[in-house]
């Protein structure tokens, strides 16, 4: 008790203390003298924003925003990024829109990619706020422009971007004990004429589990692959590519498999606005080899298999959210009846003031499970998952609701007690 009352005490003084200082402080500029700015940016670091620049005020409602500064990236082909940040004039600004984009490297750090669009963030954002009252405090400052910045330097690596990447993991208990490891390798090459790209992944997984002094279940599954993709650009909005590689997966009784697939796309709007909005269909069709680690149940431990495939895909991402969905169709030309086809779709939409909706969901019908092993599946092979069980359909559906309100402004930061403090 005498512990709690000093503390009691303590915590007492320094409120106290701490009070006039408060009611020294400046007030606040009046939040009807900023912009208002509603951010739509999944990358973005908006706390850095909130504390370098400071001229306008982040509101969490498109509806009383000045401006909606709408983010969307692309990968390049070296690995970085493309991003388009639209700037949306809102009710006194409707119609004084204006698009900025820039790009960020591959090896641009998170530090590198907040600093950059800060300043692209603040350069499109100024010709609004030098409209307000806050005017008179705004100033410019231009960097030195040298000659480096301006010359393209020469590339010795001719567009080629490469990447290596692995590592394992141990863990267990007195009876149970599991290891994993991976690796990958890729290759690419994009230009606005030609896309190349050439990876290969090997994984192993093994777990061991002991029932008692005498008996051990061992869980096994290991699996690699080869993929190659190369496409050639027909204008803005044909391309001519194919696929090629080959795998091997323990799962899926393949020992071997290899397969050629060229094909065509159609992409009804330009290719230059697939951050915003795409229709695409594609056809590919080739062969596929395939040996079996054990007989199927179609008798076979090797065949080859003439196949094509149909893919068509829609995608939209506009200021009041985002909408997905896809259809593919994979079918055996030598069985027709042999086929595989999926259905997806995902949205992400603002339906009024503060209230979203999301959803996601997929199903898969599946009449081509030609690798399924002839023999018994054991129960622990079926418990733990080593070996694919037949099946005529899969699916998965989820869906999720929100409602914010209240304040509308959300320019302060304030990281007290946001980190792992334990105890708690």
């Amino acid at each position: 008790m005498k512990t709690l009352s000093v503390c009691a005490s303590l915590i007492l003084v320094l409120f106290l203390a701490a009070a006039p200082a408060r009611a020294q402080a400046p007030p606040p500029p009046a939040a009807a003298s900023l912009l208002k700015v509603f951010l739509d940016c999944n990358q973005c670091d908006s706390d850095y924003l909130k504390r370098n620049v400071t001229f306008v005020d982040y509101v969490l409602d498109r509806e009383v925003a000045d401006v909606h500064v709408f983010v969307t990236t692309e990968g390049t082909g070296g690995g970085g990024e493309a991003w388009t940040v639209k700037f949306i004039g809102v009710g006194k600004f409707q119609g004084q829109d204006r698009t900025l984009t820039f790009t960020t490297s591959s090896i641009a750090t998170a530090d590198d990619r907040r600093k950059e669009f800060a300043r692209i963030f603040r350069v499109g954002i100024v010709g609004y706020a030098a409209t307000l009252s806050t005017a008179g405090q705004l100033d410019v400052v231009a960097p030195i422009k040298s000659a480096a910045a301006v010359t393209p330097a020469k590339d010795r690596w001719n567009y080629w971007v490469f990447e290596a990447g692995g590592g394992a993991n141990l863990n267990g208990q007195s009876l149970d004990k599991s290891s994993s490891y991976y690796g990958n390798v890729s290759a690419s090459r994009t230009t606005e004429e030609w896309k190349i790209n050439i990876s290969a992944s090997r994984s192993e997984n093994r777990s061991d589990f002991q029932l008692d002094p005498e008996t051990i279940i061992v869980s096994r599954r290991s699996s690699w692959g080869v993929s190659s993709l190369v496409v050639k650009s027909l204008g803005s909005n044909w391309s001519l590519g194919g696929r090629a590689g080959g795998s091997h997966s323990s799962f899926s009784n393949e020992d071997r498999t290899f397969t050629v697939m060229p094909g065509i796309e159609y992409e009804v709007f330009p290719y230059s606005e697939s951050s915003e909005r795409s229709l695409t269909f594609q056809y590919t069709i080739g062969p596929t080899y395939y040996r079996y680690v054990e007989e199927t149940i179609y008798d076979q431990l090797s065949e080859t298999v003439p196949r094509h495939a149909f893919n068509a895909s829609l995608g939209l991402r506009q200021p009041w959210g985002s909408v997905g969905a896809s259809v593919n169709l994979s079918q055996q030309l030598n069985h027709t009846d042999r086929y595989h086809i999926g259905v997806s779709g995902s949205a992400d939409v603002r339906i009024f003031k503060g209230f979203s909706f999301n959803m996601f969901g997929e199903y898969s019908k599946i009449a081509d499970q030609i690798g399924l092993p002839k023999s018994f599946l054991s129960t622990e092979e079926i418990l733990l998952q080593t070996r694919q069980r037949p099946t005529n359909h899969s699916y998965y559906f989820g869906v999720g609701l929100s409602y914010r309100f209240g304040s509308i402004f959300n320019s302060t930061v304030n990281p007290r007690f946001g980190g792992s403090h334990g105890g708690f």
